[in-house]
């Protein structure tokens, strides 16, 4: 099923959470392909108990990323899920985001360009930094609709970052930043143009 809204198509699916963890999920977010910030909670006022479900009504483009907290504080995190597939997600103990295993000293992500531009630059910095990090692209270019995988170094733990780059066009560049982004190894990163504030 798809909506038209002011001439986006806007694709609606739904997947039933199944809580397998042993604990109470108390806040679910999702993020569909295309988007670099988890979204609001999609549970508001409400918890999973465990071996319990609840059905999600989601709009945007699969594949999607889930990320789900519990009462201890414990993070859950899932990426590339397809609803019209599935159907169904079950969240077990194994899904549990460690720090160790997702936010390490290292992380590999796939960037993706869909600016219309060719990117010429890329500067990666955690939110608490006070200045830009080196350019990651080291005078390499990756051109509208390329994807690249790239690795980024990070401080251990840290998971929001600001993100500063450079497009080209025949006869001009143009800077633009995005702010606290979530980057965890294996992350998706889609690149789009938007006017810088």
């Amino acid at each position: 099923m798809f909506l038209l809204t002011s001439g986006t198509i806007l694709y609606s699916e739904s997947i039933t959470v199944v809580n397998r963890t042993g604990s109470v999920l108390e806040i679910i977010q999702g993020a569909p392909s295309g988007i670099d910030q988890w979204g609001d909670d999609l549970i508001p006022g409400l918890v999973v108990l465990d071996g319990e479900s609840v059905p999600l009504d989601l709009t945007g483009t699969s594949p999607w990323a889930f990320r789900m907290l519990d009462t201890d504080g414990v993070v859950y995190v899932l990426y590339g899920v397809m609803p019209a597939l599935t159907g169904k997600l079950t969240i077990g103990p194994e899904h549990q985001a460690k720090l160790a295993v997702f936010a390490g000293p290292q992380r590999d992500i796939i960037l993706t360009n869909r600016t219309g531009l060719t990117l010429s630059s890329l500067r990666i910095s955690a939110v608490s930094d006070n200045g830009w990090g080196p350019d990651i692209l080291s005078g390499r270019y990756i051109r509208d609709g390329e994807s690249a995988e790239l690795t980024i170094d990070a401080t251990p733990g840290t998971l929001s970052f600001d993100i500063r780059f450079i497009l080209i066009s025949a006869d001009r560049e143009s800077q633009y930043e995005k702010s606290a982004v979530i980057l965890t190894d294996g992350a998706s990163l889609v690149l789009t143009s938007q006017p810088q504030p």
